[in-house]
């Protein structure tokens, strides 16, 4: 299903029809969610808020092409030094080339279905807030898990595209001629929502799966929130929280089984809402002759020893001419078809690793050195074999390079973690400058064409006009 790139504009009528489908019960064991109803009846009785607020899910289902079904992880890659994309007549070709039009339809995907989430969010907050059916206590819960889910699209809206229309409105009027706010607003709602969430959401989690966000998801959002305003302090704080969760979270040593539903590793996963066991990542990746590989860049700096490189990525040997090429393509998803309900693999969202990560920059940039060792091999120590600690006489300027290192090892083809990060400590044009077609205006996706064309308020980023 593909959905068109004007979502802010977009009728409550329309998000009833999506948010009320019977996929919607998966996500927690609930009654069925309510069929077509009235917006005011949305929200009239917890069981039925309750459904709504599981329809805001349905929108960043990941098995068809929404901005996280495949989207961001394959786009983003092939725009950093994650992958390459050996087939050209791939819809991706542009990332890759670094030449994407405004018109590109993945690009309208990260738009349209980021801004999908945001708009149905935002009909879930203001719904509740105005409603007298529902308790008190359920109220709190639900708009914290709303403004989790608002928090985190426009995390990754303005990550990708700088300033960004900003809404909490469901008023098509409002929406229809929004302007672009500046980047630093659009992260003051983000701490707002990540925040109320943290305090509001209860520890446990509502669904097994952890499909549903809980308060670490929140403590896990902010910590990588303060990480690129470079708030170390808070960001050290927040990771803390979660790797200090009494238990809750653990990294797996099996690394084939870090991606599995069942894994402890796991903060937050996304759920398939079709029958597809598979993730969209999983059956893009696994094709008999890859369509995307491993950039040498990625390919070569995997250290001896590290399980990674023989876990999370899979070798394909293609004979053509009685010639044998081997391709390298990411691993980390090993589902490439099947139907069914017993699923296994979900596109993660959050991990604990990822934490230790944060926390190990954070307390390096800090002049915690002992520290920021112990968090990263931590990580280390997880994949390599064997093991050989980091010097604990490492510089501070050298051991923030093995955390990125180490961030592209073991993040890769994650959410765009790659592009991110190469963006958020300046070191794009460095390191992406070779790159055929780049520029330094690359940094930053087109606003849509179709979305500039209907609202004359918005401005096309530098480059793409």
């Amino acid at each position: 299903m593909k959905f068109h790139t004007q979502y802010p504009k977009i009728y409550l009528s329309m998000l009833l029809l999506c948010m009320f489908t019977s996929a919607c019960k998966k996500f927690v064991q609930a009654p069925d969610p309510i069929a077509q109803i009235s917006g005011d009846a949305v929200f009239s009785s917890d069981a039925q808020a309750e459904s709504a607020l599981r329809g805001v899910y349905t929108t960043m289902d990941p098995s068809n092409t929404s901005a996280f079904g495949g989207t961001i992880q394959i786009g983003l890659g092939l725009s950093a030094d994650e992958l390459v994309n050996t087939a050209t007549t791939s819809s991706y070709n542009s990332f890759f080339i670094n030449a994407i039009p405004a018109n590109d339809s993945n690009d309208g995907y990260i738009w349209s279905y980021l801004y999908a989430t945001i708009y149905q969010a935002n009909a879930v907050i203001n719904g509740i807030q105005a409603s007298s059916g529902i308790s008190d206590a359920r109220k709190v819960q639900l708009i914290a898990e709303a403004k989790f889910l608002r928090g985190f699209n426009y995390f990754y809206l303005v990550n990708t595209f700088g300033d960004v229309p900003l809404t909490t409105s469901t008023d098509y009027q409002v929406n229809s001629k929004l302007s672009r706010s500046p980047a630093a607003q659009v992260y003051s709602l983000i701490q707002q929502d990540l925040s109320y969430a943290k305090s509001n959401l209860p520890a446990a989690y509502v669904s097994t799966p952890r499909y549903r966000a809980n308060k670490y998801a929140a403590a896990a959002m902010l910590a990588k929130y303060y990480l690129y305003q470079n708030d170390y302090k808070n960001a050290e704080t927040q990771a803390s929280a979660v790797i200090d969760s009494a238990g809750l979270y653990s990294l797996v040593t099996t690394l084939n089984n870090v991606f599995l539903t069942n894994s402890n590793e796991v903060i937050l996963q996304l759920q398939n809402i079709a029958t597809n066991l598979y993730t969209w990542d999983g059956y893009m990746l696994n094709s008999a002759t890859p369509s995307y590989q491993l950039t040498s860049n990625l390919y070569n700096a995997f250290e001896a020893g590290d399980q990674r490189k023989t876990s999370w990525v899979k070798t394909t040997s293609v004979k053509v001419a009685g010639v044998s090429t081997n391709y390298y393509s990411p691993y980390k998803y090993k589902l490439s078809s099947g139907t069914g309900s017993s699923f296994t693999e979900a596109v993660v969202m959050l991990r604990l690793s990822e934490q230790y990560l944060i926390r190990a920059e954070a307390r390096a940039k800090q002049g915690n050195t002992a520290g920021a060792i112990a968090d990263l091999d931590v990580v280390r120590a997880r994949a390599i074999v064997p093991f050989a600690p980091t010097n604990p006489g490492t510089a501070q300027a050298d051991l923030l390079a093995l955390i990125a290192h180490e961030r592209y090892v073991e993040l890769f083809e994650e959410f765009g973690n790659r592009w991110y990060d190469l963006k958020r400590t300046n070191q794009a044009n460095t390191v992406l400058g070779t790159k055929p077609g780049w520029t330094s205006t690359d940094q930053l996706l087109p606003i849509p064409a179709a979305d500039i064309l209907t609202d004359s308020y918005l401005i096309q980023n530098p480059g793409y006009n």
